[in-house]
């Protein structure tokens, strides 16, 4: 069924490409009063895994912790990715006195495999007009858009040079993405300023149709940026209510999740962002402040965890056909509660460093190499894989040849 929806979009896209895109103005202005546009990203690659260093079985590890078990789960192998590689439709219809009906559909096309979804990423329906842009559908989150905004080489979405596994996530249990602060959620509206000059801002606001008579889960997303010329500052602030974030990744027996805890949970994440371009060089730098809050009076269950992270990026258009990138990210140990007990986040840090360069055949179209390392501290598994998961204490390092290109 995916396949043919996939045939199907493809078509109907390709033929209002050309039915509908250059459809003219009907009042003698200067813009199609309805546009079509199909567009997409592919960037497989090679990637070559491996790890090391995992912490050594019966080494004491932090209270929300899995156990060191003394080996690397990281198998040295050749991978194929093809990250966030998609295709999508977009497009726009006049309304009448200044309102445009906006709209997309987007799709993260599998090159590597046979288990493409349609639609599955950003796609919205929207109304604009000079008081902004109101959109309904799945989205990404402001908070998720403001702030590591200087892509790695324009391919770090869904890479392994992402900095979302370490930089808006814990480094702790199951990994579970309700304690992300990185994530593309459903069931969205969202406001969007119109242009001020400089400034501009958005607001989201999203539910996981999963309310109860004790909670309400939901999600509370904004953020802005400022530019006063080759400077930007951008700004993020999440609240994920009754998401339990810090539950969904401790042992079992500190979680307060379950149906009948009568616990509710308010996680929060600040953000804040400096990106500086000078000539064809372009740094950023990110902080985080991360707190996870389940207030709760039971011996043994777990209270509160927070922590900070850091990232540093460069970006050198050396040449017309040569670019240049490298990042830096750090996460710290942060702190944790437990009611009525010691709370230890020790070996709870980490870090990731990456560097790469392109070479450009054309403007869209590109040879890119690059590698990462994940260095986990004795009890953090920090993971930017995306087939394998690393035992606490456990370096990753990967190394990846891929080619880009959009159309």
């Amino acid at each position: 069924m995916h396949k043919k929806a996939l045939v199907l979009a493809i078509g109907a896209a390709l033929a209002m490409q050309g039915a509908l895109a250059q459809k003219k103005p009907s009042g003698g202005g200067s813009e199609d009063d309805s546009q079509v546009v199909l567009y997409g990203k592919v960037y497989p690659e090679f990637v070559f895994p491996s790890g090391s260093g995992a912490t050594a079985a019966g080494t004491a590890v932090c209270s929300f912790c899995l156990p060191a078990t003394g080996e690397n789960a990281i198998e040295k192998r050749t991978e194929m990715e093809s990250s966030n590689s998609r295709f999508g439709i977009r497009g726009y219809e006049k309304l009448g006195r200044g309102l445009k009906a906006i709209y997309q559909l987007e799709t993260q096309f599998l090159v590597d495999s046979n288990n493409t979804a349609f639609a599955a990423r950003d796609s919205f329906v929207g109304l604009q007009s000079g008081w902004g842009t109101v959109k309904l559908g799945r989205m990404d989150t402001p908070f998720k858009e403001y702030g590591d905004d200087l892509s790695f080489l324009n391919v770090s979405s869904g890479n392994f040079t992402s900095t979302s596994g370490l930089y808006r996530h814990i480094g702790f249990g199951t990994q579970n993405n309700a304690a992300r602060f990185h994530e593309r959620r459903v069931n969205v509206v969202q406001y969007e300023s119109p242009d001020f000059g400089p400034v501009d801002f958005k607001i989201q606001w999203s539910t996981n149709e999963a309310k109860t008579d004790t909670r309400d889960p939901r999600v509370l997303s904004m953020g802005g940026k400022y530019e006063l010329g080759p400077v930007a500052f951008m700004v993020g602030y999440e609240i994920h209510y009754d998401l339990f974030g810090m539950s969904a990744n401790v042992p079992t027996a500190l979680r307060n999740n379950g149906a009948t805890s009568g616990v509710n949970s308010k996680d929060e994440a600040l953000a804040g962002a400096v990106q500086w371009k000078i000539g064809k060089m372009t740094f950023e730098f990110d902080a985080n402040k991360k707190k996870y809050d389940e207030p709760n009076s039971v011996v043994g269950k777990a209270r509160s965890y927070e922590n900070n992270a850091y990232m540093f990026i460069w970006d050198w258009r050396v040449a017309d056909r040569w670019r240049v990138a490298a990042h830096y990210v750090k996460a710290q140990a942060g702190k944790c509660q437990i009611v009525g007990r010691e709370c230890s986040t020790s070996g709870l840090d980490g870090s990731q460093t990456s560097a790469g360069f392109a070479y450009h055949f054309s403007r869209k179209t590109y040879l890119f190499v690059m590698g990462s390392w994940v260095k986990n501290g004795t009890s953090s598994i920090y993971n930017n894989s995306n087939a394998q998961a690393p035992n606490p204490g456990e370096d990753i390092r990967q190394v990846g040849i891929g080619l880009h290109t959009t159309f």
